[in-house]
């Protein structure tokens, strides 16, 4: 019989074991030498084996050879090399499934030049767009880098899904051992999910410079990769297409998958909303916010990877600190490492990834259970489910036989005590700290007076009563920790040798060796944690910040009585009327109301009841930028793709009596992006505030900003750089959109007869956006100023059977007003802004009024996040300054953008029958003094001024609770908003700056 021959050894880079244990062979090579022998089989005994979550064995052996486990036993088999690991835990090999190890870091340099690039030359047959390298298949690029392996090594990873983290469609990625082999050994799964980002990267052309733009940019894409794939499968198409690498490649999305990179909860759901249309389902990066819709994502992320770098405490050392500290960011600290037990809760499958961590994972491991997640469900994040996303599970992610031999000893329970001694990946060592040495972590007093600490760090420290000794010098050798000092009495040299519960010391005196006295200090009792401590002291809301709702109002039954109630109608202002509001529907309207059974009743005396403001011209709530202020016409981006619904903004609209808003694109181009019509749902999803009911509207813009006159002396390419070509450029969008469609229809009827002799026509969003508009589908609000520009608009219009909806800011709109009313035009202007820039040197104040004598229907707008807030008093400036009847002038906040946002059917004024957007005021809305008492959205109160003024004192006492929290945490204050939400930027028509600045 075999002998089995046990060997108690040092896991610290033992000069054996690379022979005892080699890697998987090499297939292919030529040896250039003696031809490489099978390893040898290795036991590793008497260990605690963690095979998979949930799977303990005791007392267990972890046999492995080649690189490949070889089985799970109780004991080692006949002619294996022996390591008893007694006391380890052995954990399968940690995987993280977003990387970009092993691989080149950036796509492009970037050009040398600072003007813009609008097209981008590239070597092959690529897309169009350098921000798109989806054939880019990352095993032929990857390669060992043991320099970078190192952190993922010391928590205890073994392999990686890795691609180069730039650009939009990134490639797809290959997943990768963090051995110290060949390339060709290293690779796991050739060809993972396509890792994606709403973030360009470092491509140097323009487009996209938005959120909203990327957004658009992967609509387009994946639309022309389907569409590519399909007239593939034509046999009369192909000699028609064009060679696309890239969209060749986005063919297999489906089969393969995508990680995309998230940076918000929000940007999430959006994303999901986009990927549904196409049949996608990815794999999400998340961001830690999670937990703030956590419901929402649950519904439609199967799989969330979570990286471990939960943000540092905010700075609350000073009284400016304290000032500044946002109640958002203090409960953000708090809560982002509940996110992994919120989603797991939920049935979502959560993964980890170091992805922007600096230092170790475990302490933010055990964050993450301390705040509800299970020891088996952290232990999966770092397995078995990343095993799934990267197409590993098959190999990696458990300790089962024909698994490489990846795995993890630790010292113990690693998500208690334990410590990673030692990393192997494929059978091959990688030691951080011996098993031996571990065995004497802790504190001994030796010899009387002095007291020594062995940490688990590696570092040593000695003092002989209170002095410290300062020059002592350590080393670990044939399972001694040798400790060697000089003092007064000469030089010492001590060896430290057993384990703490049975420690012995020797020392060396006079050339003679003697025995100490050396005793174990207990361990000091691990504290822990109070109920208090681990509790959540924050407060939850909807949104997750200052003056979120505690629940999401639900719709009231309500009579309010003894008002005067402005309807916007005919019928003018009521004096001490009654209003009754059901199911968020105005139900009735008149005098001596009964309540029905279960209504609330307020009493209105001496109060103002009216139908909520609207804004036709707003950039509240928008993430990413308000401009793609890249190519000329950009019809194909959506504001609805990126609406920001945590936008304090919201909230003091609402306060303001402001209850819905179009959301309009910039003005960087003559025909911008597509517009999102919201009602102020505050505390809702960016979905559930859109409007539904409203049409389709887009932005449409004329003068300085969009021919570039005010941009810098860079911004001399783009055409148009001209007020005719504005015009021309129009005219050709339109001629361009009309001959696609005629394409399209040509199409339908020759597909009929023989569908494999016609290349199917390409979907163009860009182009689908402007045959909306001639089939009055879509409906164009015109940025506005000078009048020859607004004729000439109109012209076009005429030229292409459609009309301008509605001119807004049209500050020489009472020149032409004539001319508009004969186009059914309407207009939204600003009560009293001029002179800020050349083009409006002509604006008045009476133009709204000279505008509605004309009979063109007439509103006032805001195009801005503070004076959303008092539309009311906006619209009673025309009062003053042209004699304009209240009626009429509350009518310009109310019904008549309603009618210019052709919603007037069910928002805009109080009448049967219509949704219940109210205002109670507790004066005239016209009136400087008048405040808002309660705003109702679709009879759910959003704003209620006592709630107001409480929730002020309720912030006070949170942010004093939660600062307390953090300075007995003792945690390192954040140097920066790494981990925080982005500020929120309030945007104006004019602005440029690109969505990486935010974010």
């Amino acid at each position: 019989m075999a002998r089995t021959k046990t060997v108690k050894l040092s896991l610290l880079a033992s000069a054996l074991l690379p022979f005892l244990s080699q890697g998987s062979q090499i297939q292919t090579e030529d040896p250039h030498g003696l031809y490489p022998k099978a390893g040898q089989t290795l036991a590793l005994t008497h260990a605690t084996l963690i095979t998979a979550p949930g799977e303990k064995r005791e007392d267990a052996t972890l046999v492995v050879r080649d690189g490949r486990i070889l089985a799970v036993d109780d004991k080692a088999p006949a002619g294996a090399r022996v390591i008893d690991v007694k006391g380890a835990w052995i954990y399968p090999g940690f995987i993280d499934p977003y990387s970009n190890y092993g691989l080149p870091t950036k796509a492009y340099e970037g050009p040398k030049d600072e003007v813009p690039h609008y097209r981008w030359p590239r070597p092959g047959a690529q897309a169009h767009n350098a921000a798109v390298h989806g054939s880019e298949v990352w095993r032929s690029r990857a390669k060992a880098d043991m320099e970078g392996a190192k952190p993922f090594l010391e928590d205890g990873f073994t392999s990686v899904a890795s691609a180069r983290l730039d650009g939009i469609f990134q490639g797809y990625s290959v997943s990768l051992s963090l051995a110290d082999l060949p390339s060709n050994q290293l690779v796991y799964q050739d060809k993972g999910r396509q890792f994606m980002a709403f973030d360009k990267g470092s491509s140097p052309q323009v487009y996209p410079t938005s959120l909203m733009g990327a957004m658009a940019l992967v609509r387009q894409t994946l639309s022309d990769a389907a569409w590519y794939k399909d007239a593939l499968n034509h046999d009369g198409a192909r000699a028609q297409l064009e060679t696309n690498a890239d969209l060749a490649a986005l063919g297999a999305l489906k089969q393969q998958g995508i990680l995309l990179a998230t940076r918000h909860e929000d940007e999430l759901l959006s994303a999901a909303n986009l990927f549904k249309g196409f049949g996608l389902n990815p794999v999400y990066l998340g961001s830690n916010f999670e937990y703030d819709r956590a419901d929402e994502v649950a519904k439609v992320a199967k799989t969330v990877v979570l990286p471990l770098n939960f943000p540092k405490p905010p700075k609350v050392a000073s009284e400016a600190d304290l000032e500044r500290a946002q109640l958002a960011d203090l409960r953000h600290w708090e809560r982002a490492p509940s996110t992994a037990a919120a989603l797991t809760q939920r049935g979502v499958a959560v993964a980890f990834s170091r992805h922007g961590l600096e230092g170790s994972i475990w302490p933010e491991v055990k964050k993450a259970i301390k705040d509800g997640l299970s020891e088996d469900q952290a232990l999966a994040a770092l397995t078995t489910v990343p095993a799934k996303i990267g197409g590993v599970d098959g190999i990696a992610g458990q300790l089962k036989a024909g698994m490489m031999a990846d795995f993890v000893i630790a010292s113990g329970d690693i998500f208690q005590d334990g410590k990673v001694l030692s990393t192997w990946t494929q059978g091959q060592p990688h030691s951080q700290v011996p098993l031996d040495l571990a065995a004497l972590w802790g504190d001994y007093q030796v010899a009387g007076d002095y007291a020594l600490t062995v940490k688990d760090d590696g570092s040593v420290s000695l003092k002989q009563g209170d002095k410290a000794i300062d020059q002592l010098t350590s080393n670990y050798e044939d399972r001694q920790l040798q400790l060697r000092w000089a003092d007064d009495a000469g030089s010492h040299y001590w060896v430290l040798s057993g384990s703490h519960k049975a420690p012995v010391i020797s020392a060396q005196q006079g050339g003679a060796w003697q025995s100490l006295v050396v005793t174990a200090k207990a361990p000091e009792a691990k504290k822990e944690d109070k109920a208090d401590d681990a509790k959540l002291v924050s407060r939850a809301s909807f949104p997750d910040q200052a003056y979120g709702l505690a629940q999401h109002p639900k719709s009231e039954k309500l009579l309010i009585k003894n008002a005067t109630v402005w309807t916007s109608e005919k019928a003018g202002i009521l004096d001490n009327t009654d209003v009754l509001i059901d199911d968020g529907v105005i139900e009735k309207l008149g005098k001596h109301l009964d309540a029905p059974r279960g209504a609330t009743v307020i009493d209105g005396t001496g109060k103002h009841l009216t139908a909520g403001i609207i804004d036709e011209h707003s950039h509240i709530a928008i993430s990413g930028g308000v401009n793609e202020a890249s190519e000329a016409v950009t019809s194909e981006v959506r504001v609805g793709d990126v609406i920001n619904p945590n936008d304090i903004s919201i909230y003091r609209a609402l306060a303001g009596g402001t209850t819905s808003a179009q959301l309009l694109h910039g003005s960087a181009n003559p025909i911008g992006g597509q517009a999102q019509m919201i009602k102020l749902r505050w505390g809702e999803t960016a979905e559930d505030m859109k409007f539904k009911e409203a049409p389709g509207t887009i932005k449409f813009a004329l003068g300085e900003n969009v021919k570039q006159s005010n941009w810098g002396d860079n911004f001399t390419i783009r055409y148009p750089q001209s007020r005719m070509g504005v015009k021309s450029l129009m005219e050709d969008a339109f001629q361009t959109a009309r001959e696609y469609q005629e394409a399209r229809t040509r199409y339908d009827l020759l597909s009929k007869r023989n569908k494999n002799e016609v290349l199917p026509p390409r979907r163009d969003y860009r182009l689908d956006a402007l045959v909306e508009i001639m089939n009055k589908e879509r409906f164009v609000h015109a940025h506005s100023y000078v009048a020859s520009e607004i004729l000439a608009l109109m012209e076009v219009a005429d030229e292409f059977d459609f009309h301008i909806q509605t001119f807004t800011h049209i500050l020489e709109g009472y020149k032409v007003a004539d001319e508009m009313k004969a186009h059914g035009a309407t207009a939204s202007t600003f009560a009293d802004w001029w002179a800020y820039k050349f083009e409006v040197y002509d604006a008045i104040a009476q133009n709204a009024c000279l505008l509605n004598q004309k009979g063109v229907l007439t509103s006032i707008n805001s195009d801005s996040e503070d004076l959303i807030r008092r539309l009311n008093l906006e619209a009673a400036k025309s009062m003053a300054y042209c004699g304009m009847s209240p009626e009429d002038a509350w009518k310009m906040a109310t019904i008549n953008p309603a009618k210019e946002l052709k919603v007037d059917k069910y928002v805009g004024s109080i009448k049967e029958g219509k949704q219940a957007d109210l205002v109670l005021w507790d004066a005239s809305p016209l009136s400087a003094r008048a405040r808002v008492l309660d705003t109702w959205v679709d009879g759910k109160r959003y704003f209620d001024r006592e709630r107001d003024l409480a929730e002020r004192q309720a912030i006070k006492a949170e942010k004093a609770t939660l600062i307390d929290k953090i300075l007995k945490s003792g945690e390192k204050p954040a140097e920066d908003r790494k981990g925080y939400r982005p500020a929120v930027v309030h945007w104006h028509c004019e602005d440029m700056d690109s969505h990486l600045e935010e974010m």
